[in-house]
């Protein structure tokens, strides 16, 4: 009898495992994951530079109807932002930001307060399993910004979890959003200057704020090597 209730339990708490609605970050293809900073640690993601532009998918292995949201707190909203896609004014729908599987009756809706900005996401009985809803997310000053997951059959007030995001100074120093030759180039023009102070810090290309450019500058600006911001 003692196996028997035990196998059952099991089975309960593998079905309540299977049926999720989740988060995936992307870069601005929709289609590239993300890595973690470390991938035994879920949610912290590796170092992005300002100005990156990536997307939050949010999809779902269970169909029917669901609510939830995506929120920058109110401490951290200077230093990341989250848009949704194709505003209709008349509903007040972002209706570019959910997808077919989110059903014919899916709204997604802006709020923003001193608590929080970000997106309400619902869908109703005719959402199907996949991707429901798409947003955009942007880099916009160096610190840890942080955007709330919540789902609402869980709890309205607690998010379910916390996806963090550690911004870095851009190595785009012409803002054409990508990391080559060209920003090299302007690096290389400062090239020993031991004026770099602010707010130009020689054109940005001090990236560690020691007032010269040199080959520590050299070592952080090679680890964004090609990388894009959008």
């Amino acid at each position: 009898m003692k196996n028997l209730v035990i196998v059952v339990l099991m089975l309960v708490f593998s079905s309540v495992a299977v049926g999720e609605v989740s988060t995936r970050v992307c870069l601005a293809d929709a289609n590239t994951p993300l890595e973690l900073a470390d991938p035994n640690v879920p949610f912290v993601y590796r170092d992005i530079m300002v100005g990156t532009k990536l997307t939050i998918i949010v999809d779902s292995n269970i169909a029917g109807s669901w609510s939830g949201g995506l929120f920058i707190p109110g401490s951290d909203r200077e230093y990341g932002v989250l848009s949704g896609r194709d505003f209709n004014d008349v509903t007040l729908d972002w209706e570019g930001s959910h997808f077919d599987a989110a059903g014919d009756k899916a709204w997604v809706l802006d709020v923003n307060n001193m608590i929080m900005s970000g997106f309400d996401l619902h869908t109703n009985n005719t959402a199907d399993i996949g991707e429901w809803f798409i947003l955009d997310y942007k880099a916009t000053n160096i610190r840890i910004c942080t955007v709330d997951f919540y789902d609402y059959g869980f709890n309205w007030d607690i998010p379910l979890n916390s996806l963090e995001f550690s911004h870095v100074r851009t190595r785009d120093f012409n803002q054409d959003t990508k990391v080559d030759f060209t920003d090299f180039g302007l690096l290389a023009l400062y090239w020993l200057r031991t004026d770099c102070n602010v707010p130009d810090r020689c054109s940005v290309t001090d990236l560690n704020d020691d007032g010269i450019v040199d080959h520590d500058d050299l070592m952080l600006f090679t680890e964004y090597w090609l990388d894009k911001t959008e």
